[in-house]
């Protein structure tokens, strides 16, 4: 793979508050960000990254050390009357060189032309001729009006503080409907349509009481984003997701190998693949491809632990942050024989309406041997959720508090909704209780076969190829 250069865009410095422009603190990087990641020559850092950086004084060494980047973008906001001062100063890192200064003065009505503006400039100072033609070809998505990409931006960043939480629907819930106000505005701006999918899908799963959407709307979002751009990288990410939970994991796989022909450094794509491979059982390609994120990006998330939960890695997923991955990290001191630490893992968390806190609850009844409270709220769990795997969770807690004939039957709906992790199912100790039932047998025999097609299906697709790992 040829060098390339890493950047990173931190959130903008505010230099007066303001309720009417905070947002673009975020939301203005992030979509400066997101134009310049569909570069193959530059890889940029994730948002979620750079947010970790947005001290008002940033310390270069330490965000070349810990982004692995040797370009920074960093500015101010400012609201000046009807209009917005920004400033902003792209700088090698860690050394400090200026290799390009700006300051403009621009009302709300031309933020997308500023964004256009600062990749391009950005681009032309890093001098280099193939990241010009790359972006010239790649600046397909233009909002149609100012109105219309304020609402984006708006709801981007909302989105943004939805995705640290998933105890509280609200932000997500002003997402959506910023979402709407955008495509309502300018039914053919593709990213809008993408992201408007995206929350559907979060909504419906984490918080399916108080979802006014069904999970075909999060479908038919995504196809309009791709109908009217088939090159949208992120629409290919977030329609991954939404076909892993709903059975089609192996289309997935293959779909983003495809991709990843064409964008061979995407770090949010191969981290769609993580999630994909482990939906299949492919659990070292799944853990290859992790790693090849990392050299990507060190800083970029994937779903990677609950890989090594299916690979009965327990000390590594007890080590993860705690706040990030509860159920998990609790259920793995259960597996090393460390109760008070499993209930500790879970104590101290917000309580909310969500599904997540459910899960937490299921998990602390189940290490504190409340059968009762346990089987209730896994009663009340099943029959809305909608991710297999977070199902194969559930099934593991019936297997625990020894409902055989329950555990069976959720086990059936989790293989059939397409969870076939078959390395994880075949050695995953607390289902030794069910081995023996007949139905078992039966369902664990169907997912080896649908595990199998899967393998086929990814070495057909040249993913051992393109990526350099070897399935199992």
């Amino acid at each position: 793979m040829r060098s390339v250069t890493r950047l990173i865009v931190l959130p903008l410095r505010v230099l007066r508050p303001d309720a009417e422009t905070d947002f673009l603190a975020f939301s203005l990087p992030d979509a400066v960000a997101s134009s310049l990641s569909a570069l193959d020559s530059l890889v940029v850092r994730s948002s979620i990254v750079a947010a970790k950086f947005s001290a008002e004084a940033p310390d270069l060494e330490q965000i070349a050390a810990q982004a692995d980047v040797d370009i920074v973008l960093v500015g101010s906001l400012l609201r000046a009357g009807q209009g917005l001062r920004v400033t902003l100063q792209l700088l090698e890192a860690p050394g400090g060189t200026v290799l390009w200064s700006h300051q403009t003065q621009v009302s709300m009505g031309d933020l997308f032309q500023l964004q256009d503006e600062v990749a391009r400039r950005i681009v032309e100072a890093l001098a280099s001729p193939l990241m010009r033609q790359e972006l010239a070809e790649t600046r397909r998505d233009t909002p149609a009006t100012a109105q219309a990409y304020e609402y984006y931006l708006r709801a981007n960043q909302l989105c943004a503080k939805g995705g640290h939480t998933r105890t509280d629907a609200s932000e997500w819930q002003l997402a959506e409907d910023f979402y709407r106000r955008c495509v309502d505005e300018d039914p053919g701006f593709a990213p809008a349509w993408a992201q408007l999918g995206h929350v559907y899908r979060l909504t419906e799963k984490y918080f399916p009481s108080d979802a006014h959407h069904h999970l075909a709307e999060a479908e038919a979002a995504l196809q309009r984003a791709l109908g009217l751009n088939p090159d949208l990288s992120m629409a290919h990410k977030l329609y991954a997701f939404l076909d892993v939970e709903q059975g089609r994991a192996s289309d997935a796989a293959v779909r983003l190998v495809e991709q990843a022909r064409e964008r061979p450094t995407d770090p949010e794509l191969f981290a769609g693949l993580v999630h994909a491979c482990r939906y299949c059982g492919l659990l070292d390609a799944s853990v290859a491809v992790h790693d090849h994120v990392q050299r990507l990006d060190a800083k970029m998330p994937t779903s990677v632990v609950h890989t090594h939960w299916q690979q009965a890695d327990y000390e590594r997923v007890a080590g993860t942050e705690y706040r990030r991955n509860p159920t998990l990290v609790a259920m793995a001191w259960m597996m090393l024989g460390r109760i008070a630490d499993a209930i500790d893992a879970v104590a101290n968390l917000p309580q909310s309406t969500g599904v997540q806190w459910k899960f937490v609850t299921a998990v602390s009844a189940t290490a504190q041997g409340r059968r009762e409270e346990a089987r209730a709220v896994i009663d009340e769990i099943a029959p809305v959720f909608v991710d297999p795997e977070g199902l194969f969770y559930l099934t593991r807690l019936l297997a625990r508090l020894g409902e055989t004939d329950g555990a069976v039957a959720l086990f059936e709906r989790v293989v059939n909704e397409g969870f076939y992790c078959y390395p994880g199912f075949a050695s995953d100790p607390w289902l030794d209780g069910l081995r023996a039932h007949p139905d078992f047998k039966r369902v664990l025999a169907h997912a080896h076969a649908r595990h199998k097609e899967a393998v086929a299906a990814f070495r057909e697709a040249g993913g051992e190829d393109v990526l350099g790992l070897s399935p199992t």
